[in-house]
């Protein structure tokens, strides 16, 4: 029994350290904004419906 529970100690370890990794990783990354892309703004703003119906998201009650 002494080998199992060596085992599932290491396998604890092994996974704590796994996910402070993971969760060190999430936390640099996860306030950063996406880079500006100018030509994906260009075909945002060519694609995007207008004047499809003014009414239709109108303010006018």
């Amino acid at each position: 029994m002494a080998t199992f529970d060596i085992i599932v100690s290491m396998s604890s370890v092994v996974l704590a350290a796994v996910t402070i990794a993971y969760m060190a990783y999430l936390a640099r990354v996860s306030g950063r904004d996406r880079p500006h892309d100018p030509e994906r703004l260009r075909r945002f703003i060519a694609n995007a419906p207008y004047s499809q119906n003014g009414k239709k998201h109108s303010q006018d009650r």
